[in-house]
């Protein structure tokens, strides 16, 4: 797997956040805080200021991008990213996994808490 670039917009990029957004480990208020943060990165695409708002049903978002961007990564990394969510007490919607599995692939995946905490900030976990 790639490392993902942090200093610029890119497809990658944007592919993480949503995922973290579907796997429940971000706030769709996250989401939009990120958004409005991202603006400040090389290449920001205008969609942003939309996600800055967006509020709908998340399998709306793309509707607002244009696109589905695409983020190449293990299916154990996506599992990590509701481990993440797990962690931060949010119930994702029809996990694939059980609670304990998502820990456990969370544990196994030190780079995706190491991603979600540099693409993320703003967020203690």
């Amino acid at each position: 797997m790639n490392a993902i670039e942090l200093d610029s917009f890119n497809d990658e990029l944007m592919a993480f956040v949503i995922t973290c957004l579907f796997c429940g480990a971000i706030s769709k208020d996250e989401l939009n805080t990120w958004c409005a943060q991202a603006l400040s990165l090389n290449n920001a695409p205008a969609f942003l200021y939309g996600l800055m708002v967006f509020q709908d049903e998340i399998s709306k978002v793309y509707k607002v991008i244009g696109y589905v961007p695409h983020w190449e990564h293990a299916e154990g990394d996506e599992y990590a990213l509701y481990g993440i969510a797990v962690r931060r007490d949010f119930k994702p919607y029809d996990m694939p996994v059980t609670t304990n599995e998502a820990l456990t692939h969370l544990d196994a995946s030190p780079h995706i808490e190491n991603l979600f905490k540099e693409v993320f900030a703003f967020i203690k976990l």
